[in-house]
C-alpha cells in the first residue's frame, strides 16, 4: 500500500501529470456541450494553430530557463512574415517565380529573414547583457521598433501576391491522416523543434549552463560558464524562431498581414507557465511548455465552440497566467524552506 501511495504520489508531483489531467477534464467537459470538439478536423486544427505560437514558445522556454525573459516575441514573428513576404513580392522571388526553380527562391529568401530577425534578437541580448537594462523594459523596447518596421514597411496594407509554391507547399503541407486533414508542416517542425531543445537542454553542457544560469548566475560564473555568451544564444535563436513561426503564418494565409504575431505574447508565456516552466529561472522542460500550450488552445477552443464570449476569453487568459504565477511562487518557497 506504501509503495502504491509512493508511486501516486511521484506522478501526481510531475506538474506535466497535472496539466495532462486538466486537459482531459477540460475535453471531456467540453465534448459533453459540443459533439464536434473530439472531431478529427477540429483536432488537427487545435494541433495546426498551437503550433504557430508552440514554435516560439520553445525560444521562449529557453530564455526563461537562462533566467531571462523576451517580450517582443510577438512583434518579431510579425516581422519575419512581412519581411520575407515583402521581399518575395518586391523582387519575384529574386526573379525565380514561375519558375522551376521558385522554390529555391522562397527558401532563400525564408533564410535571409530569418538571419535578420536573429539579429533582432542580438539587439535585444545586447540592451540586456552589455547595458544591464531590465528583460522586460529592454524587450518591451524591441518590441516597439520591431512593430514600427512592419508599418514602415506596410503601410497598413496586407503583402501579396506571393509566390504559388510559397502558400501551396510551406502553407498548405499536411501528412494526411483522414481525407480532409493530417499533421501540418507547422506541427511537424513543432514537434522537431521541442524535441531537440530538450534534449540541448537536460543532455548538453550548453543546456546544463542554461539552467545553471537561470537558477544563479554568480554561481554559474563562479563555475566557469560563459554566461554572457549563452544569454547571447538564447535571444538570437528565440528571435530566429519567431520569425519561422511568422514565415509559416504567411505562408498558411498566403499574405503578409500585418497583424500577424499581435497578442501573442500573453498566450505564449501563459502556456509556458502553466507548462512549469519557472519565471525566476533555473527550471523548465519542453514538454512541459508542450503540455501547457495544448491546454491553453483545448481552453480557447472549446470556450469559442461552446459560444463563451469572445472577448472574456482574455480574461480567462489573464486568470491562468495569475494561476501559474502563483503555484510557480509556491513551488520557489517550498524549495527555499525545504
Amino acid at each position: 500500500m506504501k509503495k502504491r501511495n509512493g508511486l501516486l504520489s511521484a506522478v501526481f508531483a510531475k506538474q506535466e501529470s497535472t496539466i495532462i489531467m486538466i486537459t482531459i477534464g477540460f475535453i471531456l467537459f467540453y465534448q459533453m456541450f459540443n459533439s464536434q470538439f473530439l472531431s478529427a478536423v477540429n483536432i488537427f486544427s487545435i494541433l495546426k494553430t498551437m503550433s504557430f505560437y508552440g514554435i516560439v514558445a520553445v525560444g521562449e522556454t529557453m530564455l526563461l530557463c537562462g533566467g531571462d525573459i523576451d517580450i517582443s516575441m510577438g512583434a518579431v514573428c510579425g516581422m519575419g512574415a512581412i519581411v520575407s513576404t515583402k521581399i518575395m513580392k518586391d523582387t519575384a522571388a529574386f526573379g525565380l517565380q514561375g519558375t522551376e526553380l521558385e522554390w529555391l527562391g522562397v527558401l532563400s529568401i525564408c533564410m535571409i529573414t530569418i538571419l535578420i530577425c536573429g539579429c533582432v534578437g542580438a539587439v535585444s541580448g545586447t540592451f540586456v547583457i552589455k547595458f544591464h537594462l531590465p528583460p522586460f523594459v529592454a524587450t518591451i523596447a524591441t518590441q516597439y521598433a520591431a512593430r514600427g518596421v512592419v508599418n514602415i514597411l506596410t503601410n497598413g496594407i496586407a503583402v501579396y501576391p506571393l509566390p504559388t509554391w510559397f502558400g501551396d507547399t510551406l502553407g498548405q503541407f499536411q501528412i494526411k491522416v483522414t481525407e480532409t486533414s493530417g499533421f501540418s508542416l507547422v506541427f511537424i517542425l513543432f514537434i522537431l523543434f521541442a524535441a531537440i531543445f530538450e534534449f540541448i537542454l537536460r543532455r548538453t553542457r550548453f543546456g546544463r549552463g542554461v539552467l545553471a544560469i537561470g537558477a544563479n548566475i554568480e554561481v554559474a560564473k563562479l563555475m566557469g560558464i560563459p554566461t554572457d555568451r549563452y544569454r547571447y544564444i538564447n535571444f538570437i535563436v528565440n528571435a530566429m524562431l519567431a520569425s519561422i513561426s511568422g514565415i509559416l503564418m504567411a505562408a498558411f494565409i498566403r499574405q503578409g498581414y500585418t497583424g500577424i504575431g499581435l497578442d501573442m505574447e500573453m498566450t505564449i508565456i501563459a502556456g509556458v507557465l502553466i507548462g512549469g516552466v519557472s519565471i525566476a529561472g533555473g527550471s523548465g522542460s519542453m514538454i512541459g511548455m508542450f503540455c501547457g500550450i495544448l491546454l491553453m488552445y483545448i481552453i480557447t477552443t472549446g470556450l469559442t465552440m461552446i459560444g463563451f464570449n469572445t472577448f472574456l476569453q482574455t480574461v480567462v487568459q489573464g486568470l491562468l497566467i495569475m494561476i501559474a504565477v502563483f503555484v510557480d511562487r509556491l513551488r520557489l518557497n517550498k524549495k527555499v524552506y525545504a
